[in-house]
């Protein structure tokens, strides 16, 4: 179990590092697709502040991949480490 496990958070952790500028494009496309539907709750963002938020998505993109990556490595390490019965 901890080898499926320890597999698909380095998978999905890779994935989030590989992919982070494009998912936080399409991220930030549909919060502002959002946000010019409904502007009373909140306003949409000028270009300055979608490139900023841009940024900061693909930041916290990498972050969650570099730790679900580091996750992974704690699940593995134990199934590498073992000693053969």
């Amino acid at each position: 179990m901890n080898l499926i496990l320890g597999a698909g958070y380095a998978v999905i952790g890779l994935a989030l590092i590989f992919w982070a500028t494009p998912l936080s494009i399409r991220y930030n496309a549909w919060t502002t697709g959002l946000r010019e539907r409904h502007p009373n709750i909140n306003p949409p963002p000028t270009p300055e502040w979608r490139a900023r938020n841009t940024k900061i998505m693909t930041v916290m993109f990498r972050v969650a991949g570099v730790f679900l990556v580091l996750l992974s490595i704690m699940h593995l390490l134990p199934l590498i480490a073992a000693k053969p019965h």
